[in-house]
């Protein structure tokens, strides 16, 4: 009876513990972009590791965030564009609150 005393409580000791940390963890955006050719540039994002189409993506000039191109995710969880002239940063949004930020020197 003891035994399983002790092993009801550990469970119950673990649950409360893992699974805020579950929680916290849970539903995390990401995001990459690598450069098709030496003009386009294609990104990819979702949560979770899963890609998500119909997620949006903005690419901001680094000048005082001016909206560069803007768009969607297709249905592979993708955007391309061409590289702006200007140095830039990507952002793509998965809820509010939950973003990724990729500046122009991450991309190869």
């Amino acid at each position: 009876m003891r035994k399983t005393c002790c092993a009801g409580a550990l469970a119950c000791g673990l649950w409360t513990v893992c699974l805020p940390q579950a929680w916290a963890h849970g539903y995390e955006p990401f995001g990459r972009c690598a450069h098709q050719d030496a003009k386009t540039i294609r990104c990819t994002g979702g949560m979770d590791g899963r890609l998500l189409p119909g997620l949006r993506i903005d690419v901001l000039a680094d000048d005082g965030d001016r909206i560069l191109v803007r768009g969607r995710l297709d249905a592979q969880g993708a955007f391309a564009f061409e590289k702006p002239a200007v140095p830039f940063y990507v952002l793509i949004e998965a809820k509010p609150g939950k973003t990724v930020e990729i500046d122009d020197g991450e991309i190869k």
